[in-house]
């Protein structure tokens, strides 16, 4: 007989009046009497009260003989985690405290997980796409990333850790581990996320951010996705109890200016510009952000460029240069990884002209004992491998390389790969460089014709620059954002050059103030024809110009044949049709200025063409840098030889002014008499009807111990 409606009512009434008479029962039973919890209270106040009185003498025992900050503040919390998990289990002990009462109490007291960052990624990271083995992260995948990610960890006495790399090795993936372990295990430090650019910020980090947010459980419930979420910016991701990721780019000033801060992420920094401007360089700035902070942390992590101008290797230079040395699996030599012992055999058949030839196997050599090691040996070699330093003396500051050699099978190039890759470009300068940096995480050094700038500071003489019998005084002017910078040559016959000085004038070019400091400068040289770069500004450039017909714009165009100035035929030719439209800008060939400025360096002896430096405090090291900053290199592309002038280093401004001036005073026209040598078509004659004083000498007058002619 079915149950009408009521009686199903009534039944489910009691069913529930019964789960409310149990869990009734249950509170009375786990309900303790007022008599009884006084004593529980009184029990566990006498037992805090004796540890707390124990706890000064066990944290001076634990810091006796220290003198080393980060160590002390490390053998404190060890104390302090200590001390609260013996105290746990001495209020379990107590026979007066009954367990409801000393198991939150228990609970409360325990110390946090000392987890790693690579144990924090074991655990909770999880990547759904843009890998070959989506699910949990395993750091036991890319063992050599263990040691880096740990180096990062809180309670690591390392401060900063550089890692130079090869592409494609997880050194990306060290960035967002620690951003998951920061917002998730510690949850109250602000850190400053940089990257080359505010557009790669937007189009690339922020993606990314995103997507490991979501995929990771843990941190999803951090943030919010929701566009009107104004917590989660392009420029900001707030989390926690007010902890920021600040996002920056390292061509932007004002995006590095952030509150200070404990950590800072630094991605593909040889991307970044050695100098914004009036703000200098913005590793320093980063690292401006963090003094206030002893324990500050900080992860650079790069593919390396060009040798003298990699921001990594510099880096990695200062640091206590780690290298993955794994074990043979033949004699268990323990050795790096390097291309030198890598080989490789063609298919049958192939030839080794052919830079598309399949290739049939490849091995490294073991250095010990000369046996092949195969790639399947890998997995089991990165497991047992151990980064070693080659400068233990430097603790806190940790640097590790890594090629693509290391690259797990299955995550990363193949051997083959990198064979096919290398030969590929044995014809192509640009692939071989892409092949140095991307595939052996190295810096690419510029191989060609240049000078030497250590034996230039030889060159200085003490010499009255008053008393040189010259000809004519000249300047050469490079226009940069933030400056003027001027080098004053004075000319003998023969283009003998006597260099005076090398000025920076500071200040906006974009403003009047450095061009109004400008002609006072040369007028105190006595410096009768100038040349100015104008290919920055050149709207300043021309108007400054323009109204003195002692000046001339000039324009820098690359180009082994283009001579250093135009033929005068052409020049005038030129001339007659720009006069109707302003001030000329003058066309140079810096390649074969390079040259001849180069070439007349290295000569011996004093005499037409040789170049002076008089002894002044402004030729110091960096000033010879710059004039030796660039290199003729032989370059191999598409299987022909091209000669090109390459810079070995990020400034060459001295080298440019150098030119500038020799420009000057070829378009003045006031030395016709071109050295032997050179190989050099002489000048034309003196040109009344051009720009400039007349070709006369003209009369000298001492200003400031230089003579003038204003």
């Amino acid at each position: 007989m079915m149950a009408t409606l009521a009686e199903l009512q009534s039944e489910r009434e009691r069913l529930k009046a019964l789960e409310e008479r149990r869990l009734l029962a249950d509170e009375l039973a786990a309900t303790l009497e007022s008599r009884e919890v006084q004593a529980a209270l009184q029990a566990g106040r006498a037992e805090m009260q004796r540890a707390i009185a124990e706890l000064p003498d066990r944290l001076l025992e634990a810091v006796d003989g220290e003198t080393e900050e980060s160590r002390i503040h490390y053998r404190l919390s060890d104390a302090c985690i200590d001390w609260l998990r013996e105290q746990g289990q001495s209020l379990q002990g107590l026979e007066d405290l009954p367990e409801s009462v000393a198991g939150p109490l228990v609970r409360a007291m325990r110390p946090r997980d000392l987890l790693t960052v690579s144990q924090w990624a074991d655990r909770h990271r999880f990547m759904e796409s843009g890998t070959n083995v989506p699910g949990q992260w395993r750091t036991d995948r890319a063992p050599y990333l263990r040691e880096i990610m740990d180096s990062l960890s809180e309670h690591s006495p390392v401060r900063q850790v550089t890692f130079q790399k090869a592409a494609g090795v997880g050194g990306t993936e060290v960035l967002y581990n620690w951003v998951g372990y920061i917002m998730h295990h510690l949850g109250n430090k602000d850190t400053l996320l940089v990257v080359p650019t505010l557009e790669l910020r937007n189009r690339s980090l922020n993606p990314r951010l995103r997507k490991t947010f979501k995929e990771t459980p843990v941190l999803s419930e951090l943030v919010t996705d929701q566009k009107r979420n104004r917590a989660n910016r392009d420029d900001l991701v707030e989390y926690g109890a007010q902890a920021r990721i600040i996002k920056a780019g390292a061509n932007s000033p004002d995006s590095l200016r952030s509150d200070h801060l404990p950590y800072v992420i630094a991605d593909e920094i040889d991307a970044f510009p050695w100098d914004l401007g009036q703000e200098g360089d913005p590793l320093s700035l980063i690292r401006n952000r963090q003094r206030t902070f002893s324990r500050a942390k900080t992860y650079l992590v790069s593919t390396p460029t060009v040798e003298h101008e990699s921001h990594i290797a510099s880096s990695y230079a200062t640091s206590d240069q780690r290298q993955y040395h794994v074990p043979c699996p033949h004699c268990g030599h323990r050795h790096p990884l390097e291309w030198r012992n890598f080989q490789y055999r063609l298919a049958p058949g192939a030839t080794r002209e052919d830079p598309n030839a399949e290739i049939a196997a490849t091995w490294m050599e073991c250095p010990a004992c000369g046996e092949a090691i195969e790639e399947h040996h890998k997995p089991d070699m990165l497991a047992a491998g151990h980064w070693i330093p080659q400068r233990p003396g430097i603790k806190a500051h940790r640097g590790y390389h890594l090629n693509a050699l290391y690259a797990p099978v299955g995550l990363g190039p193949r051997w083959a790969d990198l064979a096919r890759d290398w030969r590929q470009a044995q014809n192509d300068t640009a692939k071989l460089k892409a092949f140095t940096n991307t595939h052996l995480g190295e810096v690419w050094t510029e191989q060609g014709d240049g000078i030497e700038d250590i034996s230039l500071i030889t060159r200085l003489e003490d010499v009255d620059p008053a008393a040189l019998q010259t000809l004519v005084t000249t300047a050469g002017v490079d226009v940069q954002q933030d400056r003027l910078e001027s080098t004053i040559a004075q000319w003998g016959a023969g283009e003998e050059a006597w260099v005076i000085d090398h000025v920076i004038i500071p200040g906006d070019t974009l403003t009047p103030e450095p061009w109004d400091q400008l002609e006072p400068l040369l007028r105190d040289y006595g410096v009768q024809f100038v040349a100015v770069d104008a290919g920055y500004n050149t709207g300043a450039v021309q108007s400054w110009v323009q109204p003195r017909a002692w000046a001339f714009a000039t324009k820098g165009l690359a180009g082994l044949s283009r001579p250093l100035i135009e033929d005068e035929r052409k020049r005038r030719q030129r001339l007659r049709y720009r006069r109707k439209k302003g001030a000329p800008v003058e066309p140079i060939g810096v390649d074969e200025g390079k040259a001849l400025i180069y070439s007349r360096i290295k000569r011996e002896q004093p005499g037409p063409g040789y170049i002076h430096w008089v002894d002044s405090p402004a030729f110091d090291d960096e000033y010879f840098a710059q004039v030796a900053a660039e290199k003729l290199v032989r370059k191999r592309k598409r299987g022909r030889d091209l000669h090109e002038w390459v810079a070995t280093r990020p400034r060459n401004e001295a080298l440019d002014c150098l030119i500038l001036a020799l420009v000057a005073l070829r378009l003045s026209g006031r030395d016709t008499q071109a050295p032997s040598g050179d190989g050099e078509p002489d000048q034309q004659e003196d040109r009344a009807d051009e720009p400039g004083p007349k070709p006369q000498r003209p009369a000298r007058k001492r200003r400031g111990g230089f003579a003038t002619n204003w």
